[in-house]
């Protein structure tokens, strides 16, 4: 379950329902799409660094998010209080974590991202969003995708295990009151993202 790539992909736990990544979807279309876009004209006038990132970034950071929507069109079951487990690779959690961090410096008014905060005025007058509101709203799927307690860890490693992987590939299986456990505490980790 690894990555070819350097780093090994990294389990994501997220709620089967996948209600909390509708009122988010817009960010890929609507805004990194659109700012990649701004970025790839700005690089072909040799401005790579007008808008912070480069295309690759937003581009990479979009279909993260695209791929996360078609992967939860549907609930993984007829529970709605049951989780998903998917598998990212480290390197794409980083197109969002980089994306994010560029978002708080337009946000925080850094002169270097003036241009990157006009662009996201903008684009949030036609989605009815603050430049705040689309900066929250890619740092709850950060959040979401990013929680990296032991309890992830423990749901992964069940998950897995109900795969049929050979027991030494995550080690013994857990216990279902330490499944339990790792339920709730997954649980606060989404509350204090904003998903319920």
């Amino acid at each position: 379950m690894a990555s070819r790539l350097r780093d090994p992909d990294r389990p994501c736990i997220l709620p089967a329902d996948p209600a909390w990544l509708h009122e988010v979807r817009y960010l890929e279309e609507k805004v990194l799409r659109v700012v990649a876009a701004a970025a790839s004209v700005a690089a072909f006038r040799f401005d790579e660094d007008r808008y912070v990132l480069s295309v690759g970034v937003l581009e990479g950071a979009a279909c993260v998010i695209g791929r996360l929507a078609a992967e939860m069109e549907e609930p993984a079951d007829d529970e709605r209080e049951g989780i998903r487990v998917l598998f990212l690779p480290g390197w794409e959690l980083d197109y969002l974590w980089q994306v994010l961090a560029a978002f708080r410096r337009a946000q925080a008014g850094e002169p270097e991202a003036a241009d990157l905060r006009e662009l996201l005025d903008g684009i949030g007058e036609g989605q009815g969003r603050t430049v705040e509101q689309i900066t929250e709203d890619v740092q709850r799927v950060a959040a979401m995708l990013m929680l990296d307690t032991p309890a992830v860890h423990t749901l992964a490693a069940a998950a897995l295990h109900t795969l049929g992987l050979p027991s030494g590939h995550t080690g013994p299986p857990p216990d279902p009151a330490a499944v339990r456990e790792a339920v709730e505490q997954v649980r606060a980790g989404w509350a204090a993202a904003g998903v319920r």
